[in-house]
């Protein structure tokens, strides 16, 4: 009898350390397989991010979660999921309400930065230039010219711009932001004077994400389309017949970054990936390849796109800006609705 019990006791014994070396080798791979992990989530195009993502992982054995969604809807996931740990994009200006959300964090890069590109909050790094353009379908638009804002108004294009949602897609938020300012003469009060008549000659028609944008113009469902000049440029690649236009009134060419959750339990991966977009090799290849503004001094612009300083830009008070934020998204929704009521 006792045999069998000292029998029954070793080989429960026995099942009990092949089922804690079973639990170490579990946590243990956990652990590895976090540290060789990386969740972003970004509402840059697919197709531009693939790339640089394969040349990350190549060169640090690290695997990228990829999540794509609208800016917004980024933003507000990433301050609920601590196992985001990456927002790549969003303007500067869209996201500068939620620095709170975000890790500070100086790459070594930023010493190559130009000089507007440095002077930033800690929690924000740059990772590239984004003008805010207008883009053109040539196969369709006609006779109509198209050389700024004050064009858009034609009646003829009622129904045929594509722009989208601005709470929900930051480029758009970016041309709302350019039209007050440029529209208003500085002032971005006596810009929504040309905003409601904008509006108006959407007849309707707010788009769900920036995507819909450059995808409807390129494919013929809109004459134009209110974007920004790295979705342009990759039309004009894939041989579709679009024009950019850069307003004559003047254009906002505001920084998208790259930023880091306070709350992200792989914070060394995280700067390792800020730290390889960020520099010359990979922002040599995006503005080359994939024809998005370096921010770096030594890296030049694609041969698709014009140099800056034939750009009539214009600045915004960006306190004012962020602070307005949603003050000025809640007003462009009213004036839609009462323009969808009459």
């Amino acid at each position: 009898m006792s045999k069998k019990l000292g029998f029954a006791i070793g080989l429960i014994l026995m099942m009990l350390s092949l089922f804690a070396i079973f639990i170490i080798k579990s946590i243990n791979k956990g652990e590895t397989e976090n540290k060789s992990k990386l969740v972003v989530i970004s509402p840059h195009p697919t197709e531009f991010m693939i790339p640089l993502i394969q040349e990350f992982e190549n060169e640090t054995g690290i695997s990228v979660e990829l999540r794509s969604c609208g800016t917004k809807k980024a933003i507000d996931s990433i301050t609920k999921d601590e196992n985001i740990d990456i927002l790549w994009g969003g303007s500067l200006l869209a996201v500068g309400p939620y620095k709170d959300c975000f890790k500070k964090y100086n790459t070594e890069n930023q010493r190559a930065f130009m000089g507007e590109y440095k002077e930033v909050e800690d929690e924000f790094t740059c990772f590239s230039n984004v003008p805010s353009v207008i883009v053109v379908n040539k196969d369709i638009i006609g006779d109509i010219e198209i050389t700024g804002y004050k064009d858009l108004l034609n009646e003829e294009l009622k129904g045929c711009i594509a722009y989208a949602d601005p709470g929900k897609s930051s480029s758009a938020f970016e041309h709302l932001i350019n039209m007050l300012y440029a529209m208003g003469d500085g002032d971005p009060q006596k810009g929504w004077e040309y905003v409601d008549k904008f509006i108006d000659n959407l007849d309707g028609t707010v788009l769900d994400s920036s995507s819909q944008v450059y995808q409807g113009v390129a494919n013929g469902k809109y004459k134009v389309g209110l974007t920004f000049e790295e979705a342009a440029v990759t039309m004009i690649k894939n041989d579709k017949h679009i024009e950019i236009i850069y307003m004559n009134e003047g254009v906002v060419s505001t920084p998208d970054g790259i930023y880091i959750n306070k709350n992200s339990k792989r914070v060394e991966n995280a700067e390792k990936f800020v730290d390889f977009m960020t520099s010359k090799d990979a922002q040599r290849y995006m503005a080359s390849d994939l024809g998005r503004r370096s921010i770096r001094g030594d890296v030049g612009a694609s041969d698709l796109v014009i140099p800056l300083y034939k750009i009539k830009r214009i600045s915004v008070d960006k306190e004012e800006v962020i602070e307005k934020q949603n003050e000025w998204i809640e007003k462009f929704h009213k004036i839609k609705e009462e323009a969808s009521d009459e």
